[in-house]
């Protein structure tokens, strides 16, 4: 399976702050008008608009609804995606754009297509200890997962812990509450695809997030 290991070195790409800043301001909207629609404090946007902290996953998604963008856009950091019309893309090695959140690394697939009902996604899940999980997600769709390499933990509400392997994969109903847990003492690589519940332009993340902000809320 070592054809199957991303490198470590995958290429990164200037950090998220600017790209928020500037879709606020393509928006014309204030940080207090961010900060209502998202529920980040003004001082926690200004915070991640000036590279201080590094969003974690829940808040890169509040981000992405707030401004009423799917991750993926929010992931991509230039202005060279396809029209809406686009029927195909393709991504290469070098132009993977590259995200980190405390728990994950997120390395986005054929982002220059936009409005996709897939969402492709290498994801490095950062090892944790299992005993800290603080808290699981539901939200409309499907999720599949491949253990490219390392180990994880998939926790749900219906059923005990299941761990996956290199090679091994998962498929569930994103409405089932769940979270990932790399564990070995390791990270761990993984293949994730999200489907989304339709195909309609406006559903792409839209679910998600909104799931995401729910569990936040209970915190």
């Amino acid at each position: 399976m070592d054809d199957l290991r991303i490198d470590s070195a995958l290429p990164s790409v200037p950090t998220l702050g600017p790209k928020v800043r500037a879709l606020r301001k393509d928006q014309r909207k204030t940080l207090s008008e961010v900060s209502s629609a998202t529920g980040l404090s003004i001082s926690a946007l200004s915070k991640i608009e000036n590279d201080q902290v590094s969003p974690t996953f829940a808040n890169l998604m509040r981000l992405a609804e707030g401004l009423g963008i799917s991750l993926s856009d929010l992931v991509m950091l230039d202005d060279q995606q396809q029209s809406v019309s686009a029927r195909m893309t393709v991504s290469r090695k070098a132009d993977t754009k590259f995200r980190s959140t405390p728990k994950y690394d997120m390395y986005a697939l054929c982002a220059d297509l936009r409005h996709k009902r897939m969402t492709p996604l290498i994801e490095r899940v950062k090892a944790d200890d299992p005993s800290k999980i603080d808290g699981m997600i539901a939200h409309t769709g499907e999720e599949f997962f491949f253990v490219l390499n390392g180990a994880i933990e998939i926790h749900t509400e219906h059923y005990n812990p299941v761990r996956l392997e290199e090679g091994d994969s998962a498929y569930l109903d994103s409405s089932m509450a769940h979270t990932l847990v790399a564990v070995g003492g390791g990270d761990a690589d993984i293949l994730m695809v999200w489907l989304g519940p339709n195909a309609s332009p406006d559903e792409d993340g839209a679910s998600l997030a909104e799931a995401i902000l729910r569990q936040d809320a209970k915190k």
